[in-house]
């Protein structure tokens, strides 16, 4: 599953950058409506088992993404700190 389609289930936009707390509180709004154990009839409950099992996965790979482009973003920063260009046409 790619990191659009688990912003777009999680209710973010496509081009939106949540921060971790924010996927955090979509993922338990999504956990609340699927939860197995909220679901006493024993017809609705496999149904729920594997919705469950699908926004756990969501979670992972939204926060997946999230936190690599952090990371990424954190990286760049330091190696620019570190190594500072004295070419004004370089980044």
């Amino acid at each position: 599953m790619k990191g659009d389609e688990a912003k777009l289930l999680l209710g973010f936009a496509p081009n939106s950058r949540p921060s971790p707390s924010q996927v955090k509180a979509a993922y338990k709004r999504k956990v609340w409506e699927c939860h197995p154990d909220l679901f006493p009839a024993r017809h609705k409950k496999p149904l729920a088992e594997s919705n469950f099992k699908l926004n756990v996965e969501l979670l992972l790979t939204c926060l997946f993404f999230v936190n690599y482009l952090f990371l990424l973003a954190r990286a760049y920063k330091k190696q620019k700190e570190a190594y500072p260009s004295h070419n004004p046409f370089l980044p």
